[in-house]
């Protein structure tokens, strides 16, 4: 019971944020019957002049599916949807109480309806423009041309490894190697690394960005080693003398364009949509006085 009523304060927050306008209609001055015309499916509550209709409700819930996804609360049961239906009552009629009392001219008040009307007309504008800003096939395909040689399958390199402390002794085993002595052999035998148990095998690796700025000098060595090869002993970044061996190699190809055709469309569509959008901004500021006093922030 406890879950259930923390997800109904999580849901009466999230749609608080998201869609204010949904749950607590504007009122206006048409009758209750007009208004009623205008709900989805049979009318489902009323607060005097608010009204919510069963398909209403059915959307409301279809938009918390996400949610109901990370909390665990199952929005189909009866017992969620009568305590939810319930709540948004309950929420109108405090609404209405607040306004009869004044309440909603209180500054906090005010400027809370404020910022919340315009997130939902900032959001309004970036609809607007994602309905309007369409990709072609011909602006993918170009593009796609453009940089096929830079959209690629990670690299990923089948790797074994042997680590030592001395370099030394890194040379005797690389020589050893060299003469056909087994890799997996040498390395259970000296290595001083975890994967020594599996003959210093690592499997298939792809290195991070971070990974090779924390390791340079051990990725740098793979990246000049062609399938097959071994390295020379090196010294690694963290002190020990290394020597890796390429097994195999797969990925690096170029992506066909069918495979990420939808992915292109889509940030495309996104960078069509940000310039578009840095347009409108930029001529708006030119027209209108703006003021920013950021050090005050600092």
């Amino acid at each position: 019971m406890k879950n259930i009523m923390k997800g109904f304060l999580v849901v009466i927050f999230v749609f608080g944020l998201a869609g204010c306008d949904k749950i607590f209609p504007a009122k206006d001055t048409a009758t209750a019957e007009k208004e009623t015309l205008k709900i989805k499916g049979p009318l489902l509550a009323r607060v005097n002049d608010w009204v919510i209709g069963v398909d209403d409700f059915k959307n409301y819930l279809n938009s918390l599916e996400p949610l109901a996804k990370k909390t665990g609360l199952d929005i189909n049961s009866s017992e969620f949807k009568t305590r939810f239906l319930s709540d948004l009552i309950k929420a109108q009629i405090l609404a209405q109480i607040a306004v009869d009392r004044g309440l909603d001219k209180d500054p906090d008040v005010v400027r809370a309806l404020r910022d919340t009307r315009d997130t939902l007309l900032a959001a309004k504008v970036r609809d607007d423009l994602e309905k309007r800003i369409s990709v072609s096939y011909a602006q993918i395909q170009a593009f796609y041309e453009k940089n096929k040689k830079l959209i690629t399958k990670p690299q990923e390199l089948k790797i074994r490894e042997i680590a030592v402390s001395s370099e030394s002794q890194g040379r005797d085993i690389n020589i050893r190697i060299l003469q056909g002595e087994s890799f997996d052999t040498l390395a259970r035998q000296y290595s001083i690394l975890a994967s020594k148990d599996n003959g210093g095998d690592r499997g298939w690796v792809s290195p991070t960005p971070k990974d090779i700025e924390t390791n340079r000098k051990y990725w740098t060595a793979l990246a000049t080693l062609d399938k097959g090869n071994v390295s020379n002993v090196f010294k690694s970044d963290d002190g020990n003398y290394y020597i890796v061996k390429v097994e195999d190699i797969r990925g690096g190809q170029e992506v066909p364009l069918a495979d990420i055709e939808k992915d292109l469309e889509k940030a495309l569509k996104a960078e069509q949509i940000e310039t578009e959008e840095n347009k409108i901004i930029d001529k708006f500021k030119a027209a209108n006085k703006i003021e920013k006093n950021e050090d005050l922030i600092k």
